[in-house]
């Protein structure tokens, strides 16, 4: 509980804010009518206002009723042109490799840079990516891991670059970040010193005996 209650009725909490930012969450149904009447029902019940109550400090409740009823047609919305559960959304390319690069996106199914190792800590040839966009989150062209999966967030691409420079940013809690190129560690970065948002600068060379160049980075802790 965050505050009294101001409403003295049965209902859910409102919520202190609403964020810009949104993030997915991707309900399988039962493709049969009745299951689909059922769950959008249940969904419908939070645009009625009188199904909030609002504590202090919290959102009024009319304000949250109204903010439920856009995520709902937004969400009907996409059933309803796509009926899929793997509607394709674009994320970003993590890294360019010249000036007409920036700001590519591509659906998560056409590449396989975003995921996890499932242990961090080994040596290089021992270390398994899994490929799994799902665990992250985009915001402009930032990548946040947004899921703890008893595993460690990882980024693996391939480039021509011989040499690039990495910037890491640091989030709302420290993290050490592991940096391999071609199957080799090449630096770590560690970002608990840093003032939240700020950039680390980390320069990569790469054995130019290679023409293109595997790079892989993962959040050790």
């Amino acid at each position: 509980m965050y505050g009294e209650k101001l409403f003295k009725g049965v209902g859910y909490p409102t919520p202190v804010s609403i964020p810009e930012d949104t993030s997915c969450l991707i309900l399988q149904v039962p493709a049969d009518a009745a299951w689909w009447g059922i769950t959008v029902g249940l969904l419908y019940s939070l645009i009625l206002e009188w199904n909030w109550q609002q504590f202090e400090g919290g959102l009024e409740r009319d304000v949250a009723a109204a903010r439920w009823q856009t995520m709902l047609e937004d969400a009907l919305e996409v059933a309803a042109t796509t009926n899929s559960c793997n509607a394709p959304t674009n994320v970003p390319t993590p890294y360019w490799d010249e000036d007409q690069d920036v700001e590519d996106e591509a659906p998560p199914e056409t590449q396989t840079w975003y995921g996890y190792v499932t242990d961090p800590e080994v040596p290089p040839g021992e270390l398994t990516f899994v490929e799994q966009a799902s665990i992250w989150a985009f915001t402009g062209f930032l990548a946040l891991a947004t899921w703890e999966i008893g595993a460690a967030p990882a980024i693996l691409f391939n480039t021509i670059a011989p040499s690039f420079v990495l910037a890491v940013r640091r989030g709302d809690a420290g993290a050490i970040i592991r940096i391999l190129v071609d199957g080799q560690d090449a630096a770590t970065v560690d970002t608990s010193a840093m003032t939240e948002g700020d950039v680390a600068y980390q320069a990569i060379i790469a054995d130019p005996a290679f023409e293109t160049h595997d790079l892989m980075l993962v959040q050790v802790s």
